[in-house]
This record gives structure tokens, C-alpha cells and sequence, in this order.
């Protein structure tokens, strides 16, 4: 099978995040599975590590609109060459839209992961009484027209007001959508999201997790070390991450644990409109606890594994997520979790059976929930193990590519028939042209 990605993020390059990892995890299984595929990407040659049998075309600048061309220029011009069975991209940006309408014979597949209407009502607003009012007026009418349209987030969940819709977006990408054979989501909230928003059709739309390739197996390798005095966090620090409520919850809990310590490693994000920096708050927050508390900045991707070995449990707060790859990076880790209900954490943590889940935005839950494992050996081992086993039962790589593979032959079967109608309803068309013979005698 021959499969085409098209994504300007990708593991590695700048700026790159949740869906930058899902397309590296992504090709990285699809090539073990022996299929061939070929990536679509920012940057230039050289900018990532060679992978063994996955070729990269490398097409500059990331920016909307034009990656979108460029993109769907270069995947024509190659499909031409070499056709593909499958295309695949991710929503946002819309940038596999031009690839798909120029080659309507590939098998086209759309992944979502965090449309632009539901990112933008995360995003924090710039410091001024205009702009302040002017939010909390879009807030309100968009919670409004959001549950008519069934939309599943809950209106003003993040200080502060921000959820103004960016309807050229919001369209862009849904007429993307409208035009795959098949749209995977990771969720049941996403489905509702598809079905009642961007009314994609429920037969259209296949529920399924994203694939996690371990760099290493850590089964059967080296034991389970969740006795480690250290609280771990590991993501971007932006308000959507929960960062600085975790900030708040650790300034209660810490105090009455003085053996214990925190690592919190990821980039600051600043907000694209106010230039807040929610890293730099929770920096504040705990900077009275002076060496306890070391932010080290990204961590590399072929350090993160060891990274996980080095900490006790792990916190991610997240306001909202759709899947959240670090989850179940550290259940496969084997470390004891706390997450919150949002996206597809609940499902990763079995419902609480593989740690322990708490509402998003919520300090005190959050650290009721730190003090309750800091202060439990066993509760920690038993909960670490629970999500290796959740990790293998429900997450391990062959049955996750097996599913997505078993999605990619439907996308193409969905394909074959929608080009049969297309030549149906063409060779109608030039039948009915055809002008009739005039009567005889």
C-alpha cells in the first residue's frame, strides 16, 4: 500500500506539537507494517533525521494558505509519477485540501485533531477594556450557536473569555472533511463534534486511538521505578495544559511534602494574542520553592523515554486535549497518572482503573489527588501497572496499525465506489446528450 501524509508539523521541526508527533509515530508504523509512505512537510532537507523507508518531501515555509498548494502541488505532481492508495492529513489548516480536490482517484482520509473552533477558545485576550468586552460578547453568542450546533465543550471553561469563532477557519476545514472518504477521530466528543457541527455523516466517521511507536520496549526491561520522590510534567507550558493551575496545585501540596520534587519540562508557548506567557506564571508561582522546582526547558524526543524512567508520577492537567500522546507515553512507562476528563485521557486511564482522573481546572481535585499518591508507595506501583497493562492491552502499536490499516482499506473501498457513481453519472450525462434518432415513416 502506497500512503501519502501531508502535515507541515512533524516531530523534530519548530513548533511542532501533538500533531507533529502523531505523523511521526504514524509513518514510523506504517513503515513497519511494510507499507510505503511518503511524507509532505515543512522545512528544508536535512531538517530531520533520516527514517528507514520513509521518504520526505521537505516544502519550506509552513504558513497557511500556501503550504496548502504547495502541498497539493508536489503530491500531484509525485501521485503522477508513483500513484498512492491513500491520503492522509489532519484538519487543522486545511492542508491537504488542494492535494485531495487535484487528485480525487487517492483515497482520501482526514484525522482530527483539534479543529481551529474549538483551539480558539482556548487562546487567552489581549489586556484591554475594548477587547475584554468585545470577547465576552463573541463567548457568549458563540456558547449559544455552539450548542445548537452540538458542539461538546462546556462555554467559558478557560480564564479567561476567548472562544471568538474564526468562521473562515471553521469553513476551510470542514469543506476538507466534506470531502474525505473517511474521517477518523479519537473520541466519542470529536464524533459529536463531526457529526453535529460539520455534519460529516456517522457512517463516514471511524472511531480510533493514535498510534504510539515506542522508541524502546520498556516491557520486560527494567522494573517499575515509581517510588522516585518527583512529580513530573512534560508539555507545552500554555494555559490549555493546565500548567498553571498545576502551579497552583503544587504551591499547597509541596509545603507538606519537603522530600519531594518536581520537574516540569517543556517550551513555554506565548499566547498569540495577549503575549502572556503561562510558563513564565507558573515559574512564579513556585519560584518560592527555589531548587525543589527545576524547569528544564524541551526535552528531545529521543530523551523523553529516559525522562519518564526518571520521575515517580506524572500530572497533566490539560483543560482540553483530544487525545494527549504524553498520557500514554507514560502509561507504556508504567508510571502512576493523573489526567483529567477531557479527550480521549478517560479512555487511556480505563476510566480511572490506570489512574486517577480529575475535572479540568479544578486546583483543589488536583491536589487532593498529588497528596493522595505522593503519600501511597503502593497506591503509585499498583496504578503504574495498571496503565503498562491498559497500554498493552488496548494501545500496543500492532493492534493500533492493524486498525488503522483495516480504516485505510475502507477509505479506499469508499473511494472505488465513489468513483463508479462519478463514471455512472458521467456516462448518464453524455447518453442523455446523445440526440435521438427521429421516427421512422
Amino acid at each position: 500500500m502506497r500512503i501519502a501524509l501531508i502535515s507541515s508539523e512533524f516531530a523534530g521541526l519548530p513548533g511542532s506539537g501533538g500533531i507533529g508527533t502523531y505523523f511521526d509515530h504514524l509513518s514510523r508504523g506504517l513503515v513497519a507494517t511494510g507499507a510505503d509512505v511518503e511524507v509532505f512537510t515543512a522545512g528544508k532537507a536535512g531538517d530531520l533525521p533520516e527514517i528507514p523507508g520513509l521518504r520526505f518531501h521537505h516544502l519550506g515555509d509552513p504558513s497557511p494558505p500556501f503550504f496548502s498548494v504547495v502541498a497539493g502541488g508536489a503530491f500531484r505532481d509525485r501521485n503522477r509519477d508513483q500513484p498512492f492508495d491513500v491520503l492522509e492529513c489532519g484538519e487543522l489548516k486545511a492542508e491537504g485540501e488542494w492535494a485531495a480536490r487535484w487528485a480525487r482517484d487517492v483515497a482520501f482520509v482526514v484525522r482530527l485533531h483539534s479543529p481551529s473552533v474549538i483551539l480558539n477558545r482556548y487562546l487567552d485576550f489581549p489586556l484591554t477594556r475594548w477587547n475584554y468586552l468585545k470577547k465576552i460578547f463573541f463567548q457568549i453568542t458563540a456558547a449559544i450557536g455552539a450548542k445548537r450546533r452540538g458542539l461538546p465543550l462546556r462555554p467559558i471553561l478557560l480564564e479567561p473569555f476567548a472562544f471568538s469563532w474564526n468562521q473562515g477557519a471553521d469553513l476551510e476545514e470542514s469543506r476538507m472533511a466534506g470531502l474525505a472518504d473517511l474521517v477518523l477521530v479519537m473520541n466519542e466528543e470529536m464524533k459529536k463534534f463531526a457529526t453535529g457541527h460539520w455534519v460529516i455523516k456517522s457512517e463516514a466517521i471511524k472511531i480510533l486511538p493514535n498510534p504510539y511507536i515506542p522508541q524502546k520496549n520498556r516491557i520486560n526491561s527494567e522494573p517499575l521505578n515509581n517510588k522516585t520522590k518527583t512529580i513530573g510534567f512534560i508539555g507545552r507550558l500554555e494555559p490549555r495544559k493546565g500548567i498553571v493551575e498545576l502551579a497552583q496545585a503544587l504551591s499547597q501540596v509541596l509545603p507538606q511534602f519537603s522530600d519531594w520534587n518536581v520537574k516540569i519540562a517543556g517550551s513555554s508557548a506565548t499566547s498569540c494574542l495577549s503575549a502572556s506567557d503561562a510558563g513564565k506564571k507558573a515559574q512564579n508561582i513556585l519560584a518560592r520553592f527555589g531548587s525543589r522546582v527545576e524547569f528544564q526547558g524541551r526535552v528531545n524526543p529521543d530523551k523523553v523515554e529516559d525522562w519518564f524512567a526518571s520521575v515517580g508520577l506524572c500530572v497533566f492537567p490539560s483543560i482540553w486535549e483530544t487525545f494527549s500522546y504524553v498520557t500514554l507515553e507514560a502509561a507504556q512507562a508504567g508510571k502512576a497518572i493523573i489526567g483529567t476528563r477531557t479527550g480521549a485521557v478517560p479512555e487511556i486511564l480505563d476510566e480511572g482503573r490506570a489512574g486517577i482522573i480529575v475535572p479540568p481546572g479544578d486546583v483543589n481535585a488536583l491536589a487532593n489527588a498529588l497528596s493522595k499518591l505522593i503519600a501511597d508507595d503502593d497506591l503509585r506501583m499498583n496504578l503504574g501497572a495498571a496503565a503498562e497493562r491498559r497500554f498493552e492491552d488496548r494501545f500496543n502499536p500492532e493492534r493500533v496499525m492493524g486498525e488503522i490499516l483495516e480504516a485505510y482499506r475502507e477509505a479506499i473501498e469508499r473511494a472505488n465506489r465513489r468513483a463508479s457513481l462519478v463514471y455512472l453519472n458521467h456516462s448518464r450525462a453524455e447518453r442523455d446528450r446523445v440526440p435521438k434518432a427521429p421516427p421512422q415513416g
